[in-house]
């Protein structure tokens, strides 16, 4: 079956991607953790956020997640972060890191957030305008250690 995005599963991350989703995140960083961490990190994650993958067959080939972050200055709207778009090296240049981000803006959509945003570095910004995202303000980072 030749590659096309209509033949792509997008679904939540589960307990039984251990490995794959390994492989998947180790193209875009070097990362290591055992199979208990991910388990207890991906419940915790599911408190307040998704990690949703796309599979071809039977390979998780990209990812994104969509954190959830209810504000009381809004009136208790919710807000959605786009966060950890990754797409294996083999797979780039195809479609599915624009793909995998109109997905979660569909995701945000269906969980009425009132909008979403995500924070990119200076030269993947002509990437996110072409997913219909505008620049506007700028991040402000502190880091430890």
């Amino acid at each position: 079956m030749p590659f096309a995005l209509e033949n792509i599963t997008f679904r939540k991350l589960s307990v039984n991607d251990y490995y794959s989703f390994l492989d998947l995140i180790r193209d875009f960083r070097d990362t290591n953790f055992t199979k208990d961490i991910f388990i207890d990190t991906l419940h915790k994650n599911m408190l307040n956020s998704d990690i949703y993958v796309a599979e071809y067959n039977n390979t998780l080939i990209a990812t994104g997640t969509i954190i959830y972050e209810t504000k009381f200055i809004f009136n208790i709207c919710t807000l959605a972060h786009i966060e950890d778009i990754c797409v294996k090296k083999e797979y780039r240049q195809m479609g599915l890191g624009k793909y995998i981000v109109s997905k979660l803006v569909d995701v945000a959509k269906q969980n009425k957030c009132y909008k979403v945003t995500l924070d990119c570095a200076d030269n993947n910004v002509a990437f996110y305008e072409k997913c219909n995202f505008e620049k506007r303000g700028n991040q402000m980072t502190v880091f430890f250690g």
